[in-house]
Order: C-alpha cells, then structure tokens, then sequence
C-alpha cells in the first residue's frame, strides 16, 4: 500500500516531594498503618480475555491476578493500555511490571488499544482519540465490578499510557482513584514527537507506530479482508500530523494546558534526558489533588533502569502510593516529602555516561521557596555578565544560516551529548568569565533575544552549556524558538525581513552545578538539525545586544533536608516463556562533508526475541539529510521491518517513508508491503 501527499511549509520527578502546597489528603478510613509497601507474598497467574467496550467493541486485555489467601478476598486493579502490542513486542517487558505488582496484592490488567494488538475494532484516526480515552473510562468502571475487584482502580504508564493516564483523569470516571504518569506531557503540540517547540520534528517513531498499527490481530494474525480494511489500509497517522502543522484544536483538546486543574492523586516521574520533563513542575503546579513527583538523570525510561543512572527501585514507592489510594492504608506516604529532583554536577561531554555526578534534593513545594533569578547579558565582545551592556550601534552579531547544524545536540532534547564543540562553532557563543563560586540551578532558565533576519522564515536556538577550562563543553539543556509563533500560537506570522523583533522562550527543565573556574555559556544559533526540519531560505540573522537580549538563570537557596536513602533495584520477573535473543542500538553516526556542504544524520536498531515457539525480530534504518546549499530540499528516508516467525505462519511487513521538501511543500510517500511465507498478501 502507497500513500502519497504534499503538504505546504507553514509559518510557524523512596521519597518524593509537593509543588505549590497541594492541599490536605482526603480523609480516609485506615485499615492498618506500615511504612513499608505491601510484600511480595502472593503467588499470581497470567490470563488472557476480551473486555466489550463501547459499541460491542472488545478489547483485549493480560491479567497479572494474586491467588487469594483467604475466600472471597478482594483486589484492586491498577491497568495500563497503550497500542504498543502486549501479546509480541511488549510481552517481555510487560511481564516484568504485572508481576512485580501481582506479587504485592494487585490485579495488573494490560490492556492493547482498540484497533492495535489483540483488540477488535479499527485503528483510531490519531493518538488520543475520543474513542481510545472513552474506551478507557469503560474499562475502568469494568474492572472495579469484576468479581475479584474491591471497587478501586488505578492507571498507570510510561509515554503513551502516561499521557491517556492524565487524559482520563480529567475525566474523573469514578472508581479512579489515582493515577502515575511517567514521561507525559500537558501541550502535545508543544511538548510532544511532532511539533518540538512548535518547531516540525520529524521523529522516526512515526514510522514506527505507523507500521506496526498496519500488523494483523493477536494472537491469530490472520490475514483477511477485515485485517485489510481495519489496519493495513487506514490512513498513516503521519499525514495526519502533517496535515496539523499549526497550533489548534487539534493538539488542544486533550492538552492539560487548556483544562482546569488535575482533580485525581497523581505520582509523577520524569527524567533531565527526557524531551518531556516538563510536564512534571506544570502539573504539580495546576492540581487541587495531591501529587508526589521526582525528576531523576535519566533518559525516556522509569528509574530502575533509565540511563544515565543513579537508579532505584522506584516501584516500592509506586505500590505504597497504590496502597494508599486503592487499599487504604494509612501509611504516611502523604507526610514525607513530596518532590525530589537529582541536582547534576558538572560532567565531561560524553554519550556513553553510566552514573551522572550529583545528588538528590527533596524540597516540600514547587517552585523551591527562597529562589532567586540571575541575570546575565551577552556583550559584543562574546562574554556575558551580570550588569546589562551599555546601547551601542555596533552591539550585534550575525550568523550565516548553515541547515545542517545542530547534530552534536542529537534527535531530541533527551540525548545524551559529546563536545558540543561542533556546534558552537557555528553558533554565537556568550561566554561567562570563570566563576569563582558555585552556581546552582533548579527549573527552565529563561531568553530573550532580539533578533532581525534578511527572510520570512527561520527558526532560532538556544543552548545553554558548561565550559570546561580545557575548553570542552557540555550541554545542560535547550530549547528551540519558532518566531512565526511570537505573537500567537494559533496565528503564526511570517517575519518582516530587516525589522527587530523580540523571542522569548524557557530552556527545558534542568538541573546542574557550574563549578568554580567553569564559564557558563549561552550559544545562539539559526539551525538544529535533525531535531529541527530546516527552513528553505539561505541568508543570515542578526542578534541585537542590549538590555531585551539576556538569559536568566533559577537559583535555589541552600539546602538542609537530608538526602533521601534509595532502594538499589530489584531483579525482574522474567517471563517463563520468553526471551530476548539480543537488542542492539539505537546508534547513529552523522557526517559533515564541508565540500559538498551535504549534511546527514543516521540512526538504526535491530533487535530479536523469542516467545514460546514464536520468533519475532524488528530492525530499522532511517537518515536525515539537507545541503546547506539548498535548504529547502531537506530529505528524511526511513526503513523498517517486523518479521514475525510463527508456527506454520511466516508474515514480514516492511515500510518505507520518504519526505522531500522544497520551498512551499512537503511531498510525502509511505509504502507498506506485507508477505506471508514470501509470498505478497498486502501492497
């Protein structure tokens, strides 16, 4: 199956602790009161069945259910759903999580979204849909009258079933009682895959939701007219997002940023290396429900493996918060401190870093009572101080516009980063003189830039970096600037070529120590590429210094709340009939070839397992690629391949994107080719 279409450019966180104060527990009646989370002394089973939603619909769901101790026992059900495929690619991982809460008195349901895994029905339309989020207030009044259920339920999730977590709550189905979210977002245009900053972000996760969606239902996989019209055939949910290039209803609707306050306990966990920490302090802040939160070093990951590390066994924390919520046990979890943040210190640039320098700070409310805001100004001699530079004709720099720049920063704000050497040397760079004490920083500094440009179109950088007296320096965090937004979001306006405008954003939550003889460095730049897809014009920009152009930095006092003690992580469960036979990657490589001023970036993975006498392996390749001669005819090319060994059953779907622009569109074309036993069944 070929799809083709254009689309034209347009202008465009045991122990936590409580942000904002949140407001008294709700009064609860206390069956017995431990510290400690319930133990792991109950033996479970694993079961598969169908729950009927909306329109008769089924969707199919894993039970993790404890074998009762005593006749008549009751559990509460704490579930997650996601369209990620529970019976084959998520099945090990899934596992892991269902028994460990199994074990400790909680029927765990895995739940495939309609359309997507073993459920019936057709592939939603998009991400998020009515249809999904109305599905998942079905289930839940489902589960807390199954015979087994005390009436309480939790849900639960990382990524995509982090965001439906929040989504639902807002929908205050009753028996809900509480909620974790890891890695989630409260505005999906600006805080999301697509639309990074309010900047096209062209992630090669479309591609890869986009064809495994097109997969035949579990556990059968049959290939059949039904398989065809409800999966194969539906439109790719990348042309939806492209067709979606402004800021609108679209991304709205289910955005937290345009809701009233969460009403349902939440527990969140976000990492300094995940594009979506933000979430976290913005949700804390607008909930009238208690919340417990901790942003920890690590990547798009729950803490007991996120990488870089320190990690812990976060899930000790996250049963004591179900004890509390769906068993009622009074055990404290509300009276202990309610947001914990790791504080990184300073690190070389590396992209292979283990453990990050630094420590764990619990503060009881966000923002952290007592901080200040530093404020440091660029000057025309590329330094940056305390006191704003005196108005001066000449007091501006120029940048040449260099499309494939940007590639030290990697594909999202949530890498891992070498030098950014590369990068800033086609930046404007401001640096501090060395410090002669430690700064910390807690939260999203804050820029403002005054800027001209010599065209309509163009798209500015910030980073903001610790340098090293050798001269290596190392990212702390960014932030992308679309100036078509700079006066609304819904209506994006062209620039006016010559003419001083004013950009102001936030750089992504952090955290970091500048040590003594260290500069802080704020680098400026026109392109951040692949993160960014270019803008089609060549030409130059024009920051202006002066008193609108700084950057300011948050500042918390000192602490003295004692560090908490962290529970090392703890072995998994592995699933008796399931192995993972190897997983490599991702890696990536980018190539800078200054004569011929081609610029590329590369990412591929590969990785195999087994379940029971199932073989499954998924491998993908996919490059960016722009010439800083020709801007606008930017390139993205993506391959990728399940192959799913079954007994008696051999099926291999394939896809290809690819997406090439010129100045007014984009022109896109996926294809997906399905061969059962080698032999074509779908095109």
């Amino acid at each position: 199956m070929t799809t083709q279409k254009h689309f034209m450019f347009v202008i465009m966180l045991s122990a936590a602790c409580a942000l904002g104060g949140p407001p008294p527990a709700v009064a609860k009646a206390a069956t017995r009161a431990p510290r400690q989370a319930s133990p792991a002394d109950y033996a479970f089973t694993v079961s598969t069945n169908m729950l009927t939603v909306t329109n008769g619909v089924r969707l199919a769901v894993t039970y993790y259910k404890p074998t009762p101790k005593t006749a008549g026992e009751k559990f509460p059900a704490i579930f997650e759903m996601h369209p990620y495929r529970k019976d084959d690619f998520f099945y090990l991982g899934d596992y892991e999580y269902g028994a460990y809460f199994a074990k400790r008195g909680y029927v765990h349901a895995r739940i495939d979204v309609r359309g997507t895994g073993g459920s019936d029905g057709t592939l939603p339309d998009r991400e998020y849909s009515d249809t999904e989020l109305g599905d998942a207030v079905v289930v839940i009044d489902l589960l807390s009258k199954m015979p087994w259920s005390n009436g309480k339920v939790g849900m639960y999730g990382i990524s995509w079933s982090g965001f439906n977590s929040l989504m639902v709550a807002m929908r205050k189905p009753p028996a809900l009682k509480a909620i974790i979210a890891a890695h989630a977002s409260q505005d999906l245009y600006y805080n999301d895959v697509h639309y990074i900053d309010g900047a096209l972000h062209m992630d090669y996760y479309a591609q890869q939701i986009d064809t495994d969606n097109a997969l035949p239902q579990s556990p059968d996989y049959k290939i059949d007219d039904a398989w065809r019209q409800q999966r194969f055939e539906r439109e790719p949910w990348i042309i939806t997002w492209f067709r979606n290039q402004r800021d609108g209803e679209f991304w709205r609707r289910e955005s937290l940023l345009y809701k009233p306050p969460l009403e349902v306990p939440a527990y969140l966990v976000g990492g300094l290396l995940d594009g979506y920490r933000d979430f976290v302090p913005y949700v804390i802040e607008h909930s009238t429900a208690p919340v417990i939160a901790e942003i920890g070093p690590w990547n798009h990951a729950w803490p007991e493996y996120g990488k870089p590390g320190p990690n812990y066994e976060w899930r000790q924390r996250a049963v004591r918060w179900w004890d509390y919520w769906l068993k009622d046990y009074t055990n404290g979890i509300l009276d202990e401190p309610r947001f914990m943040v790791f504080v990184r210190d300073y690190h070389k640039p590396s992209t292979r870093l283990k453990t990050v320098p630094g420590d764990w700070r619990c503060e009881p409310r966000w923002p952290i009572a007592g901080s200040t805001w530093q404020q440091w100004y660029p000057d025309v001699a590329h330094g940056m101080g305390a006191s704003a530079p005196a108005p001066a004709p000449e007091a501006s720099h120029q940048l040449i516009y260099r499309a494939g720049i940007g590639m030290a920063a990697g594909g999202w704000w949530g890498d891992q980063t070498p030098d950014m050497a590369l990068d800033d040397a086609h930046s404007l760079v401001y640096d501090s003189a060395p410090l002669t004490g430690t700064v910390e920083i807690i939260g999203m500094p804050r820029v403002s830039l005054r800027v001209s440009a010599d065209a309509p179109m163009y798209q500015w950088t910030v980073r903001l970096e610790d340098v090293h007296p050798s001269g290596k320096s190392t990212l702390v965090s960014g932030a992308l600037i679309n100036p078509s937004q700079r006066f609304s979001r819904m209506n994006p306006q062209p620039l006016v070529p010559g003419e001083a405008t004013i950009l102001t954003t936030s750089i992504h939550f952090t955290t970091w120590r500048f040590p003594p003889g260290h500069r802080i460095r704020l680098a400026v730049g026109n392109a951040q590429f692949p993160m960014a897809w270019p803008t089609p014009h060549r030409g130059t920009t024009t920051l202006l210094l002066g008193t609108e152009t700084w950057l300011a930095l948050p500042v918390p006092p000192a602490t003295t709340n004692p560090p908490p003690v962290l529970p090392v992580p703890e072995p998994y469960d592995q699933a008796p009939d399931g192995k993972t036979i190897y997983s490599i990657g991702p890696k990536s490589r980018f190539v800078r070839d200054q004569r011929t001023g081609l610029n590329s970036y590369s990412t591929w993975s590969d990785s195999a397992w087994r379940i029971d006498k199932k073989r499954f392996r998924s491998w993908e390749f996919y490059t960016w690629s722009v010439n800083a001669l020709m801007p606008a005819r930017a390139t993205f090319a993506g391959e990728r391949t399940d192959l799913f060994n079954l007994p008696g059953n051999c099926l291999r779907l394939s896809s290809q994107l690819r997406i090439q622009a010129d100045p007014v569109y984009f022109n896109l074309r996926f294809t997906k080719t399905m061969f059962r036993n080698n032999q074509l069944v779908g095109q």
